[in-house]
């Protein structure tokens, strides 16, 4: 602790004081050189401690102490010998010789040390900065960098849209001499001591905003300081154009992708809604003018309406299914029942649909209870033999089986179809994809997607893979949960 009232100097004075007192007695023992050397390293320990100016003041004190001491005649500053005149000068010029070398190279060791601890927060901060994704989590990051290292406050990146809205002492005349400077600028705050900082911050796309904050001694700013601020405002401004770009093919990515989506809905829907809608229309128009007279003729045409109706039906029931799928708002209504009831129920739904297949069914026996949602997973089995039934020729065979593998229950549909395109099977999965994209086989493509999602929210999984002897298998996997100790014993 410095001594109160002398400042940055008590050290030194108190120093060759205790110094001079405490050697005093031994001064016929201790020759002049050794007392000598003892005030220099006074004087080395003061600048190292307090500075250049302290280890002067030091150095004359000690030299006049070494004069009036323990040169003869003692107590006074009468130096009758030459030799000793010349003890006492050269003391002196070596104190402060070699107090201003150590206070050099103090001062030149605390900036190395400045620096460093600065490239240190530089790298840190551009490590940050690479991960950021918006221009807040930039500014955060930068005002965590600025109030360490400079104890900064009020930290702002001001953006080019709001220069016509500044906060004090900024003016949109002055800011625009600052940014043409380039360079960093200190502006006072009004009835205060601080300083408004403001630093410019360009890239090669141009000026990316201003980075504002204030400062208690703005005086600091010198030197490698200054030249730190500017590698810190270089490194933002590179984080703020790579969030812009982000954002901006980010955008631009969710555009094609809308614009894509919507015109493959558009696409699909004016192919297969208006080409039923169409037969519809024909339909009733030939009931309606009588030109189907014959009773058998005219429930054939009444078939055919209730038909295309279904299929309407079917098209706008899969894309409000798919529609409430993705919107998470989906609540599972989990039961413990046999599989073989949901197995049956689809069979019966989709019995007009396969007319003209030769349906086999395989169930394992003693398949055991199973926890899930009947109505969702009734219209997975039904998306897939609907599926087998378009893609299948007629009186082909449509396997649908059901047995267990490990901690699985395995359901699969298998057809004798063309067999899956190439490439990745993941695909067929995704919303609005077909097997065969040109096909005048009526289907929006949402039909595997829905499976997909129905499945996957039972913690499942789904797959298809092509018959070694022609044909397509679609399956999916749900998990087999350990059931109620009643319905165990039942089953």
């Amino acid at each position: 602790m410095k001594p109160y009232g002398l400042g940055k100097y008590g050290p030194g004075i108190i120093g060759g004081i205790a110094l001079t007192l405490l050697i005093s007695p031994f001064r016929a023992v201790i020759d002049f050189s050794n007392i000598a050397l003892l005030y220099v390293l006074l004087v080395v320990v003061t600048a190292i401690w307090s500075g250049r100016g302290p280890a002067i003041v030091a150095a004359f004190l000690g030299s006049l102490a070494f004069a009036y001491v323990f040169v003869p005649p003692y107590f006074s500053l009468a130096i009758t010998e030459d030799q000793h005149l010349l003890s006492a000068l050269i003391m002196l010029v070596v104190a402060l010789l070699v107090g201003h070398l150590t206070s050099k190279l103090k001062n030149h060791v605390e900036s190395a040390e400045a620096r460093e601890r600065h490239s240190r927060a530089l790298y840190v901060l551009a490590s940050q900065l690479t991960a950021t994704q918006t221009a807040e989590e930039a500014r955060d990051i930068s005002e965590h960098f600025l109030t360490t290292l400079f104890s900064a406050e009020n930290v702002r990146i001001l953006s080019p849209d709001t220069f016509d809205d500044l906060p004090a002492p900024l003016s949109p005349a002055g800011l625009a001499d600052i940014i043409a400077s380039r360079n960093l600028a200190a502006l006072p705050v009004p009835d205060t001591t601080r300083s408004y900082m403001v630093l410019p911050l360009r890239m090669s796309r141009g000026l990316q905003g201003v980075l504002v904050f204030t400062l208690d001694d703005p005086s600091v700013v010198t030197g490698y300081i200054r030249e730190s601020l500017e590698t810190m405002s270089s490194v933002v401004a590179v984080a703020l154009e790579r969030v812009h770009y982000a954002e901006l093919a980010k955008n631009t990515e969710v555009k094609m992708a809308s614009e894509t989506l919507r015109g493959t809905i558009l696409s699909a829907l004016s192919h297969d809604l208006r080409t039923p809608l169409t037969a519809l229309v024909g339909l009733a128009d030939t009931v309606a003018e009588g030109r189907a007279a014959q009773p058998d003729k005219q429930r054939a045409m009444m078939l055919a309406i209730r038909d295309q109706a279904l299929g309407i039906n079917r098209l706008v029931g899969n894309l409000l299914e798919m529609a409430r799928l993705q919107s998470g708002a989906v609540t599972l209504n989990k039961e413990w029942q046999p599989v073989e009831e949901v197995i049956g129920a689809s069979l019966q739904q989709m019995r007009l649909q396969l007319e003209g297949h030769r349906v086999t069914v395989k169930i394992m026996p003693a398949l055991p209870p199973v926890a899930f949602d009947a109505v969702l997973i009734e219209r997975a089995i039904c998306n897939l033999l609907e599926n087998a039934a378009k893609y299948s020729p007629l009186d082909s065979e449509i396997i649908l089986s059901a047995e267990r593998l490990h901690e699985w229950l395995d359901i699969a549909v298998c057809d004798r179809g063309k067999g899956l395109p190439e490439g990745d099977v993941s695909e067929l999965f995704g919303v609005f994809r077909r097997g065969q994209r040109e096909s005048n086989i009526p289907g929006l493509g949402l039909g595997l997607a829905i499976v997909r999602n129905i499945v996957e929210a039972h913690g499942g999984s789904v797959d298809a893979h092509n018959r070694k002897d022609g044909g397509a298998c679609f399956r999916f996997w749900l998990p087999l949960d350990q059931p109620p100790a009643e319905l165990a014993v039942e089953s």
